[in-house]
């Protein structure tokens, strides 16, 4: 699955070189701003810069091409979004009026209807979202450098703190739900753990990109994190980072 700069989105197979579908021509909407599938993988929704969210079902090409779910979450920008336990409740990251810029969305409610709750939080908008299925929470990262984080059962904020200084541009969930790293616009990288909160590895620079016009940089731009504790990353300076994380390390500060 392809998003682009030009609001395009294209569906390719893997060992096929003809695409599949292409759900979004270009210079129609907004940039892609994230592409997600949900867990069982027949379904996928599309975020753009407008703040709208469109879903579709995987399937004969012609069902492709044709969301059959489409709302603007947000009316300022949108930025990320993350299925949340099943495939109809959804939660969004972008900037809205008076600062609701993490909402909770259930698609099989009518549109007027379907926001269960939005967060006031990050003051110049949210950037980045995960979801730990095993704790039931949600993680939104702002352009401000603040983690939120929110009980999805009680829908409420449950601790917030500055993690950069800079706008968080991504965040990547080990799979044991044990910790956490988040990327900034400054090419930083840090670890934190994800019941205590606390910073497990600071990795300043990692994709920081010498420049005049410092504010061009975009710094960490994905972040992956696999079951062997490695941490992928690559950044607006054109490289592609591997480091594994010492086990050990991580289990005396996870203690």
């Amino acid at each position: 699955m392809l998003g682009c700069q030009d609001g395009s989105v294209v569906v390719r197979e893997w060992h096929h070189s003809s695409i599949v579908a292409r759900p979004r021509p270009g210079g129609t909407f907004a940039k892609v701003a994230r592409v997600r599938f949900n867990q069982q993988g027949n379904k996928f929704g599309v975020i753009d810069g407008d703040g709208n969210l469109s879903l579709y079902q995987l399937g004969l090409a012609s069902q492709i091409n044709k969301p059959f779910y489409n709302h603007q979450c947000h009316n300022k920008h949108g930025s990320d979004f993350v299925f949340v336990g099943s495939s109809s409740l959804l939660a969004t990251a972008g900037q809205s009026s008076e600062h609701r810029n993490v909402g909770l969305w259930d698609s099989l409610m009518p549109q007027r209807k379907a926001n269960v709750i939005s967060w006031t939080c990050h003051e110049n908008g949210a950037s980045a979202l995960l979801y730990a299925p095993q704790h039931q929470i949600l993680l939104s990262a702002g352009k401000k450098g603040t983690v939120c984080i929110f009980d999805v059962r009680n829908r409420s904020l449950r601790h917030k703190f500055q993690a950069h200084d800079a706008a968080i541009k991504c965040m990547a969930l080990d799979q044991s739900e044990e910790f956490f790293c988040t990327g900034s616009a400054d090419g930083d990288i840090k670890v934190w753990g994800l019941s205590v909160h606390n910073l497990i590895y600071n990795l300043p620079g990692e994709h920081s990109r010498s420049s005049l016009f410092k504010n061009l940089s975009q710094g960490v731009t994905q972040l992956h994190l696999d079951g062997n504790n490695r941490l992928f990353s690559c950044g607006a300076d054109g490289s592609i980072k591997l480091r594994q994380l010492p086990e050990r390390d991580l289990n005396v500060n996870l203690m």
